[in-house]
């Protein structure tokens, strides 16, 4: 079986775990869209953007060391290309002209299956091309957009692609996305669904210190700062951990979206115990954050499910995150973490409190340890190929 699988760098984290398992059952053709914007999001360093190429292969684009660190999960598959979109736009006549090379490309290779993991506006000019391919899978990340994140360039890709009149398969991460795409988009329920397990993402390990080396020093947010992620929760909540415990370490890490502030008169009040990184944090930085930290808090308002969690449990991170979207279907009460209602900050606060007391966190970290993510990796490709061959 031929598949071409095609993503965006935004979701390249789980996207190379998929590959590792895929590329061992079908001859796989990977295609990257890159941006502007994406050369340096999730695990990407990108060394330089070509001009005048749509797809260029992983060593003209990635830095050394970022492209060996991705080699062993590369090696193997049949093609692995960065398409390359030069204009910061979504919509122009370079855009129009990167789809119609890479379907060019694709063709070629006569694939069985066609899959896109998530889209956006970049994507809708393959749509005119897809006609050619009998079937189309796509992987659904948020059905419903993040609490401040909604916007037409949102919606208008998922009125093209969810119109499209081929023959779809979507797949989620989680039954609770799945039950929300089935909720909100009614019309596409004669299309056949599958959720596969999301599992612990193991990329980030191969960074990290050796374990005797590791001292624990602080609680971690990390990621996008935006509205839904419950920032104004954490911090309302944080008076009353310090008060328990003076001498405990805040550390938030991660850029903050356009439009979106932190309270600075919290952040000026525990300027000792709490540190803000507000930039792009690089892979190196972000495992030794994550390996050093206690815990990661994930106060969300709303979610689906979250690459947070997973990489904070691939480096055997326990995790309080609120009981929203997905959390409760991968955090097992008081084994792997703690969950605690959203918008609410006493309970937030009791949470935090619950996992330092007597180092109870470290207890739970122990629990992360006996699971083997490439093992819970492996377990999706019999999902996904049922899911190609139906």
């Amino acid at each position: 079986m031929t598949v071409v699988y095609y993503m965006q760098v935004s979701f390249l984290d789980v996207s190379i775990e998929l590959i590792n398992v895929m590329k061992k059952h079908v001859q796989l053709h990977v295609l990257i869209e890159l941006t502007p914007h994406g050369k340096n999001l999730t695990i990407l360093e990108i060394e330089k953007f070509p001009e005048g190429k749509t797809l260029v292969k992983p060593e003209e684009v990635l830095t050394k060391r970022c492209y060996e660190n991705l080699k062993p999960y590369f090696a193997g598959v049949a093609s692995v290309h960065f398409v390359m979109h030069s204009h910061r736009t979504g919509f122009s006549y370079s855009t129009l002209q990167a789809s119609f090379d890479t379907w060019k490309y694709i063709r070629q290779f006569k694939p069985d299956i066609l899959h896109f993991e998530t889209f956006g506006l970049r994507t809708i000019g393959m749509l005119f091309y897809l006609k050619a391919f009998k079937n189309v899978c796509i992987t659904i990340h948020d059905p419903v957009p993040h609490t401040g994140e909604d916007s037409w360039k949102v919606t208008l890709p998922r009125t093209f692609m969810f119109g499209l009149p081929v023959k779809k398969k979507y797949l989620f991460y989680s039954q609770f996305a799945k039950q929300q795409f089935e909720e909100h988009y009614k019309k596409q329920k004669q299309h056949k669904t599958t959720v596969l397990q999301m599992s612990p993402y193991g990329y980030l390990k191969k960074m990290v210190k050796p374990e005797l080396a590791i001292q624990k020093k602080h609680i971690l947010f990390f990621g996008r700062l935006s509205p839904y992620k419950g920032i104004d929760d954490l911090l309302k909540a944080m008076p009353a951990v310090f008060a328990a415990f003076p001498n405990e370490q805040l550390v938030i890490a991660g850029k903050a979206v356009h439009g979106f502030d932190i309270d600075e008169e919290i952040l000026k009040k525990y300027k000792n115990n709490i540190t803000l990184l507000d930039k792009h944090v690089p892979n190196e930085e972000l495992a030794i954050l994550i390996q050093e930290a206690k815990f990661i808090v994930c106060p969300y308002k709303d979610a689906t499910q979250s690459g947070v969690l997973m990489t904070a449990f691939g480096l055997n991170t326990p995790v309080i995150a609120t009981s929203v979207g997905s959390f409760p279907e991968f955090i097992r009460e008081n084994v792997n973490g703690l969950l605690v209602p959203p918008g609410d900050p006493e309970k937030l606060a009791e949470g935090i409190c619950f996992a330092l007391r007597n180092d109870h966190y470290k207890q739970l970290a122990q629990n992360i340890k006996r699971t083997t993510a490439e093992d819970m990796w492996s377990r999706n490709t019999e999902i996904l190929l049922h899911a190609y061959a139906s």
